[in-house]
């Protein structure tokens, strides 16, 4: 069942965040630039997955959005709800377009909904940062033997997890996600990816191939920093690349730290 929770910040970097539900998400009161909604990734919540890039973005006085969902239902559940929480947003807001970041698979889920939102007349996403999301699936290799099409049978064991198949490789989510191509136009789409990923799988399945992409290898100009799925959540050089792709003016700074966490 989906938790029909939401958090709304605005101001303080810390100001104590507001449950509502999707019907009653209020506007930003006063903020700079479009809003950005977040989506954490599974078994994780807003905080544990975003929290260092949403108290930047609220220190640039940005109004920011975060939900909490239920990620181990099926992934299209999820997508409907944040499109749902998208329009909302749009409309208190009284803008008509609004910013994206997802870590995992929120990455994923932030990439379909602004699909969504391209197909329908509410408005649209501006930008979509993906943090470490699984865009092409996951593909499990177990003593060098590839797994994937046996991951299939998981809904017949785990039958309460859909979103774990869902977010395979070849999944029937993901072909009929991208069935008509697998970003929108007019939307620009930043995806970041670590080598040493050992949750996407390869880590290239975080990467798109498209005009309207720009595909950011964390080690690419910092080899040393070495991090993992789960502590990129707050990798210095992480955060950077998701606010420097948000607003390069306002963060031009993309650190390089060693981080040898590889969790």
């Amino acid at each position: 069942m989906l938790a029909a929770v939401s958090v709304v910040w605005a101001g303080a970097a810390h100001a104590a965040p507001s449950p509502t539900a999707i019907a009653d998400i209020a506007a930003c009161a006063a903020h700079r630039d479009v809003p950005v909604l977040l989506v954490h990734g599974t078994n994780a919540d807003v905080e544990q997955s975003l929290g260092p890039v949403r108290d930047a973005l609220l220190a640039d006085g940005r109004c920011v959005y975060g939900m909490e969902y239920d990620s181990m239902q099926p992934v299209s559940v999820s997508v409907d709800y944040f499109t749902r929480a998208a329009e909302r947003i749009l409309a208190v807001n009284g803008v008509d377009s609004l910013d994206l970041v997802g870590k995992s698979q929120g990455g994923l889920i932030a990439r379909a909904v602004s699909l969504k939102l391209a197909a329908g007349a509410a408005g649209s996403a501006r930008q979509v940062v993906s943090i470490f999301g699984p865009q092409h699936g996951v593909r499990t290799v177990v003593a060098g033997v590839d797994t994937t099409g046996s991951a299939a049978v998981l809904p017949l064991v785990i039958p309460d997890r859909p979103a774990l198949t869902d977010m395979m490789a070849g999944s029937p989510f993901l072909q009929e996600l991208d069935k008509d191509g697998m970003t929108a136009d007019g939307v620009r789409y930043t995806m970041i990816a670590t080598r040493e990923d050992q949750i996407v799988t390869p880590y290239t399945s975080a990467f798109i191939n498209a005009p309207n992409v720009t595909n950011i290898l964390v080690q690419d100009g910092c080899p040393e920093d070495r991090t993992g799925h789960i502590a990129g959540s707050t990798d210095p050089r992480t955060v950077d690349l998701a606010l420097n792709a948000l607003d390069p003016q306002q963060h031009p700074r993309i650190r390089c730290v060693s981080n040898n966490d590889r969790k």
